[in-house]
C-alpha cells in the first residue's frame, strides 16, 4: 500500500497512460473500516473520475473542486488515503 501524501501525489498515482482506474481506499474509524474507490486522473482536463465502490456511484470532478465535492483531501490530511 502507498499512502497518498498530497493532491499532486494523488494525481500521479491515479494517472495511467491507458486511462485505467486505480484502486484506492480511505481508512475509517481508525482503520476498523475502509471506503474503497476507483480513481482515474486525466491531466489533459485536470479532472478526476471516481467510482465509489459502496454503491458504484460515479463522479467526474475538476481538481480545483476535489476538496469541496469529495472527502479525499480530508483523508489525505488525516493520512488515511492509500493506493492498493
Amino acid at each position: 500500500m502507498i499512502r497518498v501524501e498530497n493532491l499532486e501525489h494523488l494525481k500521479k498515482l491515479a494517472s495511467r497512460v491507458n486511462g485505467d482506474f486505480v484502486d484506492f481506499h480511505i481508512l475509517i474509524a481508525g482503520g476498523l473500516a475502509r471506503s474503497s474507490k476507483r480513481i482515474q486522473y486525466d491531466p489533459q482536463f485536470d479532472a478526476f473520475c471516481i467510482i465509489n465502490e459502496i454503491d458504484e456511484s460515479f463522479q467526474e470532478i475538476a481538481s480545483n473542486r476535489i476538496s469541496s465535492e469529495t472527502n479525499l483531501i480530508d483523508a489525505i490530511e488525516k493520512n488515511a488515503l492509500f493506493q492498493h
